[in-house]
């Protein structure tokens, strides 16, 4: 035969199998076509699960705690991952990382401690336009008027006063990511420098210890009556952000003024928190069962009491 005519193959690069042209057999070119099918739909369900854990990182809810002291730092983020295990908890310890990390990410609330340069972390934080409308909370110590006001003047959604509970802590928290419009609540906090509250005390000495305490305690511009129609009248010309009312007054006690209150329109939607010396169950499930905001023990006021007047400030 001449050797001109003869057919010179070649193996196949999948099986080894002597083949005319190309470098698979049939067989095995078929086989390699399955597999790459087989591995493009793996690489498209990548695609998609990253994309879905993408989308779902964007819609997290990131929490950014800044602290200087380490230690606290680590306690409130160890509490925060603890306690809200569905929020991203970032930790920083310094004011240049902060924002970095606030141009870098998302983020849906600050905490910051008043203690460790907080004060300073916010008028660096506020001065910058994008952030002047981030939620932030602010943690303290100290109770001192001039601290609590310059925060407010700053604008924060929440003070906390330490020591705070980790559930008190991250309900209070919970309450601020749940505002329906966190602009709104932000405006309103930011502008108001002072708290109106009215005082209504017919005994003169509790009246001066009541009044002495919430001054130390909160920035507010505090008027004083000592009878029920004092404090209507005044009510009715200049309104306010919080009652404290004494249960125990002559004529039209506490119980019955906050009937009067809530009977008129235009005063019915604020605050009323009865204050008592008493400890009769029965009357106090009537308070309880009343409209009033709360009570609390009269005249000298425990923390817990302070926490619950500074709660309703706060949702004003």
């Amino acid at each position: 035969m001449n050797s001109r005519n003869r057919t010179v193959g070649r193996p196949c690069a999948g099986c080894g199998k002597i083949i005319e042209t190309g470098l698979y057999c049939s067989l095995c070119l078929e086989k390699f076509r399955e597999r790459a099918k087989v591995q493009g739909r793996r690489i498209e369900a990548m695609k998609r699960n990253d994309l879905k854990k993408i989308a779902g990182e964007r819609h997290e809810t990131t929490i950014m705690i800044i602290n200087s002291d380490e230690r606290n730092l680590n306690i409130t983020k160890i509490v925060l991952e603890r306690g809200l295990p569905d929020c991203k908890i970032l930790a920083i310890n310094n004011l240049l990382n902060a924002i970095n990390t606030l141009i870098s990410h998302d983020i849906n609330l600050v905490i910051l401690d008043a203690d460790f340069n907080g004060v300073d972390m916010l008028s660096r934080i506020r001065s910058e336009e994008k952030f002047q409308s981030l939620p932030v909370m602010m943690m303290s110590g100290s109770t001192q008027r001039e601290l609590v006001a310059s925060v407010f003047s700053l604008g924060v959604q929440d003070y906390v006063t330490k020591p705070c509970s980790p559930q008190d802590l991250v309900e209070r928290i919970n309450k601020v990511l749940n505002a329906k419009d966190n602009d709104e609540f932000f405006d309103d906090t930011r502008s108001k420098t002072a708290f109106r509250i009215v005082l209504i005390e017919d005994d003169i000495f509790d009246l001066r210890q009541e009044r002495d305490t919430i001054q130390h305690r909160f920035p507010c511009e505090l008027t004083t009556a000592q009878s029920a129609a004092e404090g209507m009248r005044h009510l009715e010309s200049h309104g306010a952000d919080l009652v404290l009312v004494s249960l125990d007054m002559p004529f039209v006690n506490g119980l019955k003024f906050l009937e009067l209150l809530t009977a008129n329109n235009k005063l019915k939607n604020i605050p009323v928190i009865i204050m008592t010396d008493t400890r009769d169950f029965a009357i106090l499930s009537e308070i309880k069962r009343s409209a009033a905001a709360g009570y609390i023990r009269k005249p000298n006021f425990s923390e817990d009491d302070l926490a619950i007047i500074e709660s309703k400030l706060l949702r004003r």
